[in-house]
This record gives C-alpha cells, sequence and structure tokens, in this order.
C-alpha cells in the first residue's frame, strides 16, 4: 500500500469521525437550548426531501452526460453525487432556516 493510499484512507477515517463528533456535539449543544422542538423536525425533513430530489436531477444530468458521450469513472460520478447530495441538502437547510 502506497504513502497515497494510506493517507487517503485516514483522510477519509478522520472526515467520518470528524463529522460524527460534529453531528454529536452540535445535537447536545441544541438539546441544551432548547433547539430540538418542531420546527427543527419541520426544517430537517423538508431539507432531506428537497437534498434528494436535488440529487435525483443531477443523476439524471449525469445520465445525459453518459449519453452524450462524456466519460466518467465510478469514483468520479460518485464523488460528484456525494459533493451534489450534501451541497443540495445544507442550502435547503439554510432556505428553510430563513423561511420558518
Amino acid at each position: 500500500m502506497s504513502l497515497e493510499q494510506m493517507l487517503g484512507f485516514l483522510g477519509i477515517g478522520l472526515g467520518i469521525s470528524g463529522g460524527l463528533f460534529g453531528l454529536w456535539w452540535g445535537r447536545k449543544m441544541a438539546a441544551r437550548k432548547n433547539g430540538l422542538d418542531e420546527r427543527y423536525d419541520k426544517i430537517t425533513i423538508h431539507s432531506l426531501a428537497n437534498g434528494w430530489k436535488i440529487t435525483v436531477v443531477f443523476i439524471y444530468l449525469l445520465f445525459l452526460l453518459f449519453i452524450a458521450g462524456v466519460q466518467l469513472s465510478t469514483a468520479q460520478v460518485l464523488g460528484i453525487l456525494l459533493l451534489i447530495h450534501m451541497a443540495g441538502w445544507a442550502f435547503s437547510t439554510v432556505y428553510y432556516h430563513v423561511k420558518y
């Protein structure tokens, strides 16, 4: 195993553990300030649904690119979809926080 592969695995592991720690810590702080209420639940449900809708649109766009002859590897497509899904989820969460 090369150094780049080990650093890649280390980065993935640190990213996952950092994300889980941030999720745990954020929910702990929100619970302390009574932030986990019905408004939070409604925003979470709507933003997750919109995140998936945005992801489905980009899946269709990637299929159209494939039909047009663009060659992408599986890792590239999954990386693009992960980034699109997370960005769509984040932007829709911000939108619903502003809206409600």
